[in-house]
């Protein structure tokens, strides 16, 4: 009888305690959900090869029409090719050269020097359209909120790796992201499509 009353016991307490587990479940869920990465997104920084030592800013940018972020570092292949592609590109006018901005993914492990060995004027595969600098603090803003965001920019355009390509729209609104490592003619086209 002892067992039993026992044993009674243990299953109520147990059941009383399951809807508490279920509760902070929810709660956690609902906290991730809030705190979202923002989906209209802008930061400024410094340009490669810019004596001014201006800043730009990629909402005002993009503001007239969809643009591709092309995300390189200094010792990224892929990052040549698809850099020396577009620039052939736009040599040939089949795009636009505003219609393209260049990223600089580790700035903690790379220099702007060493990004500007390989992308700037007088390098192996010069960019004539920006190519921006930010850095691990560049601090990144709502545009739905006009406010700045928690986030840094790394995890708010996805934490890309080199070479990730990007469009955003006018709205500063990611549209489309591919991490094709090499340049493909497939790829290039259906890029051109969706800039028009």
């Amino acid at each position: 009888m002892i067992k039993k009353t026992i044993f009674l016991v243990f299953i109520f307490l147990v059941s009383s305690l399951a809807g508490c587990i279920a509760e902070e479940q929810s709660i956690i869920k609902e906290e991730i959900i809030e705190s979202s990465v923002p989906e209209r997104i802008s930061f400024t920084s410094p340009i490669m090869g810019d004596e001014n030592n201006s800043n730009l800013d990629l909402h005002e940018y993009v503001s007239n029409n969809s643009v591709l972020l092309i995300w390189v570092a200094a010792n990224c292949k892929g990052c040549h090719d698809w850099t020396d592609v577009f620039a052939e590109e736009v040599n040939n006018g089949n795009i636009s050269n505003n219609s393209i901005l260049s990223i600089h993914r580790y700035a903690a492990f790379e220099s702007p020097s060493s990004i500007e060995n390989v992308y700037g004027k007088n390098a192996t595969n010069p960019v004539s359209w920006p190519l921006l600098l930010p850095t691990e603090n560049t601090q990144l803003f709502d545009l739905d909120t006009g406010l700045e965001s928690e986030y840094s920019i790394y995890d708010a355009f996805g934490n890309p790796s080199t070479p990730t390509l990007q469009i955003m729209d006018s709205t500063g609104k990611l549209t489309w992201t591919s991490k094709t490592y090499w340049a493909t003619e497939e790829l290039v086209e259906e890029i051109k499509g969706l800039l028009e």
